[in-house]
């Protein structure tokens, strides 16, 4: 098996519970790791997730990009039983000055004050088999990258680009949002997203298990952390294509809703105590025209509300419908067991979405069983309204 993560002293003594996470993470080094490494990747993307990013080798059953090959690049993985794989992740880093014009592009970087002083690293490739997701490969996968770029790289931020479902997780690891263009990619656009290593409080602010391994590292006495107030506007902000302040989703639905005065479809039939909920649970994206949302086929259980701008559902090049604001999309995949997209969307102009996740409804279904069959019917009328509409012809 490849070589551990090494923990150092200083994580031993300040977090001993992620030093034992630490432990089950490797670096793929030999042929036969990083082969195992490539199987596994297809096995999550391709067959389950049914993705289309990335180089597939379908004869060979594996998903091999060329940035795999390239020097800074490394690979992690976890094994269960038997050496099975049971997570991954690839870590491509760059020293001061050198990082590459097409990452430089894909994430704005030109964006961060300072960053040709500083190290950097992009995290991609990350996933856990199904059975194991809820459990500790993901965090000792996270916690090891944190590590390795800290002791390893000398990185100072770590970039990454994520499906929009996924953007509340991972700022609760401590990543944030930015001022900068969403990422597309073949299966719809993601969303960039930067962890600052030696920003203690933020990754407390948020509750990161992150935080007790930057606190080995930059305390009184010990390395200095980066000033980030030099980026305090780009940062979080009003410029960032995601807005998770839950005070401004709720000002941007009001819009919308209802409540202040706009018509909304399937808002229409909620009370305010119920839109406020769907508020607090999602966050809202912008989406600029001719940007591809979500592609037919992908595995995915996000379920978006138009708050304005109008989408193309679409099959190829033949239109299904167009929708906009207060209208619905994705809920066949929110609803269905295969939890497959059954077309693709693409924005016809810049708009605005909430983004809502399958399991905020299922907290919602224990904590108000009520509200929560309140909003199910009006889903439910929503998909019933898209299935038994005619089908427009192209334009």
């Amino acid at each position: 098996m490849g070589r551990r993560v090494e923990s150092g002293e200083e994580v031993l003594l300040l977090a001993p519970d992620l030093a034992d996470a630490l432990s089950a993470v490797r670096v793929a080094e030999s042929d036969r790791e990083r082969q195992a490494v490539f199987e596994f990747r297809y096995s999550v993307y391709v067959e389950e997730l049914k993705r289309g990013v990335g180089t597939v080798d379908a004869r060979r059953a594996r998903l091999h990009d060329p940035d795999d090959d390239e020097p800074g690049t490394t690979l992690l993985y976890t094994a269960g039983a038997g050496g099975s794989m049971t997570g991954t992740a690839r870590v491509r880093s760059w020293a001061p000055g050198a990082i590459p014009g097409e990452v430089a592009e894909r994430f704005s970087t030109e964006s961060f004050t300072g960053i040709a002083d500083l190290g950097t690293a992009e995290l991609g490739r990350l996933m856990v088999r199904a059975d194991r997701r809820g459990r500790s490969e993901l965090v000792s996968l996270l916690c090891a990258v944190y590590l390795f770029a800290e002791t390893e790289l000398g990185t100072d931020l770590v970039f990454l680009t994520c499906l929009s479902g996924l953007v509340r997780y991972y700022r609760r690891v401590g990543f944030r949002s930015y001022a900068a263009d969403l990422v597309p990619t073949s299966d719809g656009v993601t969303v960039p997203m930067v962890l600052i290593l030696s920003d203690r409080p933020y990754l407390d602010r948020v509750g990161s298990f992150l935080a007790p391994l930057a606190g080995a590292f930059y305390a009184p006495g010990k390395h200095p952390p980066l000033d980030v107030r030099r980026w305090s506007d780009l940062l979080d902000g009003r410029a960032a294509p995601v807005e998770l302040d839950p005070a401004a989703v709720w000002e941007r639905v009001q819009r919308l809703a209802g409540v202040t005065g706009a018509p909304s479809r399937f808002f229409d039939a909620l009370d305010a105590d119920s839109i406020r909920k769907l508020s607090d649970c999602g966050f809202v994206m912008a989406v600029e025209a001719g940007q591809l949302l979500t592609k037919k086929g992908l595995v995915q259980r996000e379920m978006f509300v138009v708050l304005d701008g109008t989408f193309e559902i679409h099959d190829g090049d033949r239109r299904i419908g167009v929708v906009g604001p207060g209208e619905v999309i994705g809920e066949i995949g929110f609803f269905g067991t295969a939890q497959q997209r059954s077309a693709s969307v693409t924005a016809l102009a810049p708009g605005h979405l909430l983004v809502l996740r399958r399991h905020w409804l299922d907290e919602l279904r224990r904590s108000d069983p009520e509200r929560a069959a309140d909003i199910l019917f009006q889903l439910a009328r929503a998909l019933a309204d898209h299935v038994s509409a005619p089908s427009p012809s192209a334009p």
